[in-house]
């Protein structure tokens, strides 16, 4: 691999990954991204989705140099810059750190010395969502809260290999976590006019009966 093609991989925009992944995921209604349709599919939500997740310190394995991208009412950091995202034939307002200026892998908030975030109480959304992960096939969506595919690989500030984070079961609070976090895709989803099924995953997460997977159909 080239060393352009690391330099992309370590600035990528995770406005893809939000439209592209999370509202792709779960729309409701067909819409168009850079090209390419996205059209509604089979959701499948897990129970597992409700776990809860350790974050050891001096680790931030999962802590590159991606953009960090706010909603304009959201709180953003003093880098944020208003940028406009292109959807449906409309532009949309958002605001972003690109962090293109920071030269190696890590966010320029990362505390390189603890391996704390030094903006967690505002963190951006990709930060927040975390682990909660969507995995795609051909006809339908599973949305879980699960570890890394490949955290074995995954560099730490101390030099070594493996994301330290563990999974934990599922307990009042991260229920209500998982909630909240939903709540915010669904502000991104309204942001952006794509019509998803976000409320209804967040009713059931609310209902407390989670013995069996929620299974939501186009």
């Amino acid at each position: 691999m080239t060393r352009y093609a690391l330099r992309v991989m370590r600035h990528s925009d995770t406005i893809d990954k939000i439209v592209q992944v999370y509202l792709a995921g779960l729309c409701r209604e067909r819409f168009m991204y850079q090209n390419t349709e996205y059209i509604p599919k089979v959701v499948i939500v897990s129970p597992l989705l409700l776990r809860g997740y350790t974050c050891p310190p001096h680790c931030g394995a999962c802590c590159g140099n991606f953009s960090l991208d706010y909603l304009p009412t959201e709180a953003t950091t003093e880098d944020a810059q208003l940028r406009t995202v292109e959807l449906q034939g409309r532009h949309f307002a958002i605001l972003s750190d690109l962090q293109r200026d920071v030269s190696d892998r890590w966010c320029r908030n990362l505390d390189r010395h603890t391996g704390r975030c030094q903006l967690y109480h505002q963190r951006p959304f990709a930060c927040d969502f975390e682990l909660i992960r969507f995995l795609t096939f051909q006809d339908k969506v599973l949305v879980i809260q699960k570890q890394y595919g490949r955290s074995w690989a995954m560099a730490r500030l101390d030099g070594a290999r493996g994301a330290r984070c563990e999974m934990l079961p599922s307990n009042p609070d991260t229920v209500r976590e998982v909630a909240r976090k939903l709540e915010r895709l669904e502000e991104w989803a309204m942001h952006f006019g794509i019509r998803t099924c976000v409320r209804q995953i967040i009713n059931w997460v609310r209902s407390g009966d989670h013995r069996v997977a929620l299974r939501l159909r186009p």
